[in-house]
């Protein structure tokens, strides 16, 4: 494969791009205020290959050089206990998890996976500089577990608290370091401090949510509905840190329209947030494009009291032109809250109506769902997709294929940039 199949295009200006040779692009290169780059492929009908593996069967809107070993895709199936007992005949779960009986094989038992493949699909082959990789927790296990299998360079950096609910199916390769942020520091300051090593001679940024190749591998999972069903659904329902996630599957929505052979209607979105660190949702509600701001210590005490951790970004793109708040607004979607409690009863109630185990944040989903129903914001006919981000982590634990990780390095977010450098050389020197 090569980049030749598809242009960027910058949602602000509609500047276009050829995807960078020596890397990824992952911003405009125009001054104005921040917008996202989107593929633009040039097949605009979809043709599934079903001799490339998992997500690599939707590789004509992937914007990756090649197919990568070891994938997964998403697998979709027709709820039938949770779906008697919302009353809704037409309930699909996508689960992105560990669950044989289902041909669900996340080693990391996260969707997380999906961009993990579609990102490192898109880094040339023979690149020798180091991705840099900020993270809660799923996406870094998924960046070590895929970087491992292709050796592919990489840094991920995660706050020392996230520590404990990493693991790796199997051994991490050498050229991956995997970096830790110690003291009192969430996902925020991963990020930042990633942002200064991505900087840096011989690193790269991953780019989260500006990298296109982490939204259109997540966005196959609305793809793999689409192809089940023949049609786009009527309603998406995810659990959202960033929203990144969401903001692909609208991404792929208008591709399929754009398709013609998915039918003509909308996907209405359904975002929900873990309570009490709403930021999203509660500019949402107000109506408004800029998040609503508080001091940064009290940003942080919400964040400390997240049950799913992992939805924690404190600076998700909401704002930014092609963010969460234009994928809501094209959608006329919705946004909810769901507390620990609410969460950990939704997710017992998954577990006894359809058979498996569920993340933190994918409680957080079915919680929402929950609500949507409740509101009556989703007809007993219709067509909805219920995006289960993680499950299945019990089911590994059971077989004894989680194996705790260590940190090669651990780092501090005062560390200036020539300490930070000497650190990772000096592990990649010891690997």
């Amino acid at each position: 494969m090569s980049r030749n199949h598809y242009t960027l295009r910058c949602l602000q200006c509609n500047r276009t791009y050829e995807d960078s040779s020596a890397g990824f692009l992952l911003e405009c290169a125009e001054k104005h205020e921040p917008a996202l780059l989107r593929a633009e492929y040039f097949r605009n009908r979809i043709a599934f290959h079903d001799e490339n593996p998992g997500l690599f069967r939707y590789s004509d809107w992937l914007p990756v050089r090649r197919i990568l070993k070891g994938a997964q895709g998403p697998i979709v199936y027709r709820s039938e206990a949770l779906s008697r007992y919302l009353r809704l005949d037409n309930l699909s779960i996508a689960f992105n998890g560990y669950w044989p009986e289902r041909d669900a094989f996340f080693e990391t038992a996260s969707f997380k996976e999906l961009e993990a493949y579609a990102v490192c699909a898109r880094v040339p082959a023979g690149e020798r500089r180091t991705m840099v990789v900020s993270s809660a927790g799923n996406t870094g296990m998924a960046f070590l577990k895929v970087c491992s299998e292709n050796e592919i360079p990489a840094l991920v950096l995660v706050p020392e608290k996230a520590l404990p609910n990493l693991w790796l199916a199997a051994e991490k390769h050498p050229c991956v370091i995997l970096a830790a942020l110690a003291g009192d520091v969430d996902y925020f300051d991963a990020i930042e401090v990633a942002q200064r090593i991505g900087a840096l001679e011989d690193f790269y940024p991953e780019g989260g949510a500006a990298n296109v190749a982490r939204r259109d591998g997540m966005g196959t999972v609305l793809l793999s509905s689409a192809e089940l069903f023949g049609r786009i659904p009527d309603h998406y329902v995810q659990a959202v840190g960033s929203g990144t996630g969401g903001i692909a599957a609208w991404e792929m929505g208008l591709r399929l329209l754009a398709d013609g052979r998915f039918g003509s209607g909308g996907l209405k979105l359904h975002f929900v947030q873990n309570a009490p660190f709403t930021i999203m949702t509660d500019a949402w509600e107000r109506d408004r494009r800029e998040l609503v701001h508080e001091s940064e210590e009290g940003a942080r005490d919400r964040v400390n009291q997240l049950y799913a951790s992992v939805l924690s970004n404190r600076v998700p793109p909401y704002s930014v032109r092609g963010g969460v708040y234009d994928a809501l607004r094209g959608s006329g979607g919705f946004m909810y809250s769901a507390t620990e409690r609410e969460a950990r009863a939704a997710g017992a109630l998954f577990e006894r109506l359809e058979g498996i185990d569920l993340n933190p944040a994918a409680e957080v989903a079915v919680a929402g769902l929950l609500k949507a129903r409740s509101a009556g914001r989703i007809g007993r006919k219709e067509l909805v997709v219920l995006n289960i981000t993680g499950g299945g982590s019990k089911r590994l634990e059971l077989e004894g294929r989680k194996r705790a990780l260590t940190p090669d390095i651990t780092l501090y977010r005062e560390d200036d940039v020539e300490k930070v450098m000497m650190a990772v050389l000096g592990a990649k020197e010891l690997s």
